[in-house]
């Protein structure tokens, strides 16, 4: 051994001495950011009228460039429903799908770090979403969404984690998906996958990347509202989760449209949960400080915030960048596509019988053969003026991407898929989403009545009498024919596990149907439902 080597040899061996007599606490941090259920809201315009956004991810792209510009490097990750809800989401599913999905372009640019799978992301359905993921270069996660078949049965259809390393630190971010999907979406949507629930499954997750990574933060995002903690709430698990999980620090929730942030008890110390809400409206963000002594973790500390968008100016490189998408989105919305004769408005149908649903009900009767015809209002309030109907005005009246299914209901489970719904809508009990009311026959609903019989069917619509015991073609969503709501399950008492059972087809997207009535009717008479009304 020369001089040099020797000297060489020595000084490692005294810089080794000196880091592991070392005692200094070394503090590094991280700052995470969060999205979620986006839903379409890429740009700041409506595309009509003048009329814009007052957030978009054109303002979160402003406000990741400032903290970027200051020096920190956050984390960013979407927590699902970012493929579905605007027609620029349905622009680039559907209709103009054969260059990279303008999503995808867009998490490039903003440069997140991971997405999560929602349940209106699986909606778009399997062409949309397994073309996304190739495009998208980045992890696209559900550990729970299980492949059922072939020679990966067992594994994970997305990518159940991704590794981030940001200021010398180890992060692990744990994506989960809404267990109910099968419960809300046919079965097409979603086929070769089963969902596990998110506490069956997070902490044998969990566990595994602590083992197998080392990570010095662990991250789990979920597609699931935070919730009430109970274990019966399946779908807004995220309360119950940080109250059980072992080895987590953060959790991030969405789907519930709830922006929140709060601190859940946990037998090994409190886990911050956030949830950034909807449409961009917040950013939630989370800073965690870890202390590292003697090469070992000592201590961590998490600071939290919802930092609204509503204030943050648009990123006008984002919308350059991204304007040959908006100008094709834009063209495509402001086609004209038929006439109204009147207004149409949407807050009636909360009320009773409406113009509104008595559309929704002539389309899908008229498309589909059915006899008799369930819908619900999905807009709450607001209206469209008499004159152009656009294709953007089919968003606001049809704003789901749901398919129309007709199936066989025998006339005793169609009174009582009546009697459940109007006893929900009476008592004004879960989301208006859900008050369906019927075409096709001729019906009361008594208001004073008691539950189970408030609806006398007088006859069908065309004079016939209506038989408890024949069974009828019903048209529907396809959502509610997968159960959601659970109008057919408990009030119509089919059971959940033979749905497809008394499917007889399905036909396209009922905003679609919509758009091809319009078109071939070119001028659209309104007409308030006469065939049923409340009595008290």
């Amino acid at each position: 051994m020369n001089n040099k080597t020797f000297i060489y040899l020595i000084l490692a061996v005294i810089a080794l001495i000196s880091i592991s007599c070392d005692t200094t606490p070394r503090k590094r941090k991280v700052i995470i950011c969060a999205t979620t259920d986006i839903h379409g809201r890429y740009f700041d315009s409506l595309y009509v009228g003048g009329r814009t956004n007052q957030t978009s991810l054109a303002n979160v792209s402003t406000y990741i460039k400032q903290l970027r510009e200051n020096g920190d490097n956050p984390v960013l990750i979407d927590v699902g429903d970012n493929l579905q809800g605007d027609n620029a989401a349905y622009f680039f599913n559907y209709v103009h799908n054969n260059e990279e999905h303008l999503f995808s372009k867009i998490t490039k640019y903003l440069k997140y770090d991971a997405l999560v799978v929602g349940n209106h992301d699986i909606e778009t359905g399997h062409d949309v979403y397994d073309k996304f993921r190739k495009e998208v270069k980045i992890p696209y996660m559900a550990a729970n969404a299980i492949i059922t078949e072939g020679q990966d049965k067992g594994r994970p259809y997305f990518d159940p984690y991704t590794i981030v390393r940001r200021n010398g630190l180890k992060i692990a971010v744990i994506g989960m998906t809404n267990p109910c999907i099968k419960s809300w979406l046919s079965p097409s949507l979603w086929s070769g996958m089963e969902f596990g629930t998110l506490t069956s499954v997070a902490q044998k997750v969990t566990d595994m990347v602590i083992a197998k990574e080392k990570p010095d933060i662990v991250v789990m995002a979920v597609h699931s509202g935070i919730g009430d903690g109970s274990e019966s709430n399946f779908e807004n698990s995220g309360k119950l989760l940080a109250s059980q999980i072992r080895g987590v620090d953060l959790i991030l929730c969405g789907h519930d449209h709830h922006a929140a942030a709060k601190e859940v008890d946990n037998p090994n110390g409190n886990v911050v949960v956030l949830d950034a809400g909807s449409k961009c409206v917040v950013v939630a963000q989370c800073e965690i400080s870890v202390e590292r002594k003697n090469g070992e973790i000592s201590s961590k500390s998490i600071s939290y915030r919802l930092v609204p968008m509503s204030d943050i100016p648009i990123d006008k490189d984002y919308t350059k960048t991204f304007k040959r998408e908006y100008n094709l989105v834009k063209n495509f919305t402001n086609r004209v596509i038929g006439y109204l004769a009147d207004d149409l408005y949407f807050s009636d149908a909360q009320d009773g019988p409406s113009s509104y649903l008595n559309l929704i009900h002539t389309v899908q009767m008229s498309t589909s053969g059915a006899e008799i015809s369930f819908a619900a209002p999905l807009t709450k309030s607001g209206k469209i003026d008499k004159g152009s109907v656009t294709y953007q005005d089919l968003f606001t009246i049809y704003p789901f991407e749901n398919q129309l299914y007709v199936i066989n209901l025998t006339g005793s489970q169609i009174k009582n898929y009546l009697e459940y719904s109007y006893d929900c809508w009476i008592n004004k009990i879960g989301p208006s989403f859900n008050y369906d009311s019927a075409a096709g026959i001729i019906y009361t609903v008594s208001k004073s009545a008691e539950k189970g019989n408030r609806v006398t069917i007088v006859s069908m619509e065309n004079g016939d009498t209506f038989d408890l015991s024949k069974t009828y073609k019903v048209a529907i969503n396809s959502y509610r024919a997968s159960g959601a709501g659970g109008l057919l399950t408990i009030g119509a008492g089919v059971d959940a596990d033979n749905l497809d059972d008394i499917t007889i087809h399905n036909l396209p997207e009922i905003r679609e149907l919509l758009s091809d009535y319009i078109v071939k009717h070119k001028e659209i008479y309104l007409i308030t439902s006469t065939n049923w009304k409340f009595v008290e």
